[in-house]
C-alpha cells in the first residue's frame, strides 16, 4: 500500500512536467527520461521469484545518426514468492546499464545495453531467516516505440541463467 502511495505521488507530481515539456527526443537530440517497469521472471528465476515492479531514469545522447548512446539506473522489487515448507523469498535489485538504441523506422527502435544487476535477497522461514546479495552481469535486449516523448518498450533480460526476465516499460523522455 506504501508502495502504491508513493508510485502515485511521482505520477502526479510528474504530470505538470510533462504538460510543460517540449521536443520530440529521438536518436538526434539528448533526453533524460523516467519509466516505469514491470518484470516477468523467466526460466529458473520464476521458480522463486514473483511479478516485480520499479522504474529507472535514462539518459539518452543522439549522434545524428540512427542510433544514440544510453545509459540507465533503476531499481525493480518482485513480490515475495512462497517456497516449500512454509518459506518465502523476496529479490530487490539496483541495476545500472549503458548501451545504445538504433532507430530502424520513425519512432520504432532496437536497444542493446549491458551492465550490473546488483541484487539483495530476503529469506523467510519457521525456523530460520536470511539475507544475502549479489552482483550479476546483465545484458537486456529489446524493442520499442517512442513519439512525442513518450515510450514503451519490451525487453529481454539475459545473462545470468538464474536471473532472466522479461520486462515492460512505459515512460516519458523530456528533450535537453
Amino acid at each position: 500500500m506504501k508502495r502504491s502511495a508513493i508510485l502515485f505521488s511521482i505520477c502526479v507530481l510528474g504530470l505538470p512536467l510533462v504538460a510543460l515539456s517540449q521536443g520530440e527526443p529521438g536518436f538526434d537530440k539528448m533526453s533524460l527520461g523516467a519509466n516505469f517497469e514491470l518484470s516477468v521472471p523467466m526460466g529458473d528465476f520464476s521458480d522463486y521469484g514473483s511479478t516485480g515492479y520499479g522504474g529507472n531514469v535514462k539518459y539518452q545522447y543522439g549522434g545524428g545518426t540512427r542510433s544514440a548512446f544510453t545509459a540507465t539506473a533503476g531499481y525493480l522489487v518482485w513480490g515475495k514468492k512462497q517456497l516449500p515448507a512454509g518459506t518465502s523469498v523476496e529479490w530487490k535489485a539496483f541495476n545500472i546499464f549503458v548501451g545504445g538504441k538504433w532507430y530502424f523506422a520513425p519512432g520504432f527502435f532496437g536497444s542493446l545495453e549491458g551492465g550490473a544487476y546488483f541484487m539483495t535477497s530476503t529469506y523467510e522461514g519457521y525456523v530460520v531467516g536470511g539475507k544475502g546479495s549479489a552482483t550479476y552481469g546483465m545484458l537486456p535486449v529489446g524493442l520499442g516505440y517512442q513519439k512525442s516523448g513518450f515510450e514503451i518498450a519490451a525487453r529481454y533480460l539475459l545473462l545470468h541463467p538464474d536471473f532472466n526476465s522479461f520486462s515492460f516499460t512505459v515512460g516519458y523522455n523530456f528533450a535537453l
